[in-house]
């Protein structure tokens, strides 16, 4: 999952909700019960033979690194955490936070993976394909077969997203229900414009009428008091290009993690790219880079509509100002999005692998994930606990429709997990995209084919210059 860091109010959501001690209380007594039923029959020898201990029999210490992300962190510390505990207790849970962001992070974890010493279990940061390729991950396919480890719990399509050669490699830890469109209901009441559907099936929903919609919505453009129709803001290039038809990277790149070449000059990708610019340039729908005065970001109450990762779903709980609400993505010749999914892994090398996977098959399983999002706003990934997040979030759109809208947003036809999970040093890829490619064209300097054409021999480079790194050093 992306940095969730970054997004407007998420450091502040658990602060502002203020969990009391109480609550915390009833929270870790409605767990124990069935928390007990959660880690049994974990554990397991290195290569999955062998019967499982029970969690009382489990000892030792279990590193579990994780990012300063203060939600996560809550969760980690009032509910993962102590309720693990009541059924091993005498395992040890070393809760080792790194702060300043995910290169920190990054850093952190590859440091101790290097130097001999790495984290039993962890979560977050880098994309999970380089760590299938660094051989960093243990093989779960074993552990799961030994204990009847149901994977059909999970959410549809959920497990699947780290399944690599057909073995499993992690556990579905978050997902973010992909990337939607959130708009301001007070601007759309104000401007009379009808708010878009949820149904990810809905015909009518183009990006005809997502243009439609963002100039009857915009409000003097380029002035200090303008209101802006629409922030487009997903992963780029990745989602625009699947809108209009195509793809930025190859199909080998998202199956094997390399690839020697990129997409990037296709006409797809070229009629998306014109999209970004034209938005902004020729129709001024969305504020100008480097020339329009700052209006803010979407919860200063001046974006009608922006498009980006499903996290803002919590992400923006602590809006206050005006009533907002989430809709399916508007469809050019595809609806297809990006959905960014976080996995618990275990430490191929782990120093306690009984413990660290009792721990992993826990904090997965529907008891604890409904006690997690209780208190932290967070989607579960799996259907039992599922019930307990639509009911938390019933104050922002009506039960039906906030099913409908993330439902449809994992569907597997639709939903693809994201690039920064799948092609190893995506970060390299990104970093180059950003400076060459969306920059230029955002600051209108050059229309996208030249732009793309001056920037694809360097961004095809790195792409050569990582597969000829990694070419047959992957796991088998």
């Amino acid at each position: 999952m992306r940095e969730m860091a970054v997004q407007p109010g998420w450091l502040a959501t658990t602060k502002q909700r203020g969990t009391s001690r109480r609550k915390l209380g009833a929270v870790m007594a409605g767990a124990s019960g069935a928390v007990a039923l959660a880690a049994c029959g974990a554990g397991g020898t290195p290569n999955g033979g062998g019967a499982a201990p029970g969690p009382s029999k489990l000892a030792g210490r279990v590193v579990l690194l994780a990012r300063g992300n203060e939600v996560e962190l809550s969760g980690q510390r009032d509910i993962l955490i102590p309720t693990f505990k009541q059924v091993a207790p005498e395992v040890e849970i070393v809760h080792e936070v790194v702060t300043g962001g995910t290169g920190p992070y990054n850093e952190k974890l590859i440091t101790m993976w290097t130097g001999g010493s790495p984290p039993d279990v962890w979560g977050f940061g880098m994309n999970y394909m380089a760590y299938w390729a660094r051989n960093m991950v243990a093989d779960l396919t074993p552990l799961i077969t030994r204990d009847k480890f149901d994977m059909e719990a999970f959410l549809p399509g959920l497990s699947d997203k780290f399944k690599v050669k057909g073995k499993q490699y992690g556990l579905p830890q978050a997902t973010t229900f992909g990337t939607l469109l959130f708009y301001n209901k007070n601007l759309f009441d104000n401007a009379a414009v009808k708010l878009p559907p949820v149904d990810w099936e809905d015909k009518s929903w183009t990006y005809d009428a997502l243009m439609d919609a963002a100039k009857r919505l915009t409000k003097n453009a380029g002035t200090s008091e303008a209101v802006y129709g629409l922030t487009y803001a997903p992963q780029l290039p990745t989602q625009v290009v699947w809108s209009f038809g195509g793809d930025a990277f190859r199909p080998e790149h998202y199956t094997d993690g390399i690839a020697q070449s990129s997409l990037l000059d296709t006409p797809a990708s070229v009629s998306g790219h014109e999209f970004l610019q034209d938005i902004a340039w020729r129709d001024h729908v969305t504020p100008q880079t480097g020339k329009d005065p700052n209006v803010g970001d979407f919860t200063k109450g001046r974006i009608a509509m922006l498009v980006q990762g499903g996290y803002n779903l919590w992400g923006f709980s602590t809006i206050k100002d005006f009533t907002w609400g989430a809709a399916a993505l508007p469809a050019k010749a595809s609806n297809k999005n990006v959905n960014y999914n976080d996995f618990w892994e275990l430490a191929r090398e782990s120093k306690n692998r009984d413990a660290g996977w009792a721990f992993l098959k826990h904090v997965t399983s529907p008891d604890v994930q409904k006690q997690y999002v209780q208190l932290t706003g967070t989607p579960p990934t799996t259907k039992g606990a599922v019930d307990a997040w639509y009911k938390r979030h019933e104050t922002l759109m009506p039960r039906a429709q906030l099913e409908k809208l993330t439902q449809g947003a994992i569907d597997p036809k639709r939903s693809q997990e994201s690039p920064d999970h799948l092609l190893i040093d995506w970060s390299r890829f990104d970093e180059y995209y950003k400076k060459e490619v969306r920059d230029p064209i955002n600051r209108n300097e050059g229309r996208p084919r030249e732009v793309i054409t001056r920037a694809k021999p360097g961004y095809d480079a790195l792409m050569l210059e990582v597969y000829n790194t990694w070419k047959g050093k992957t796991p088998g």
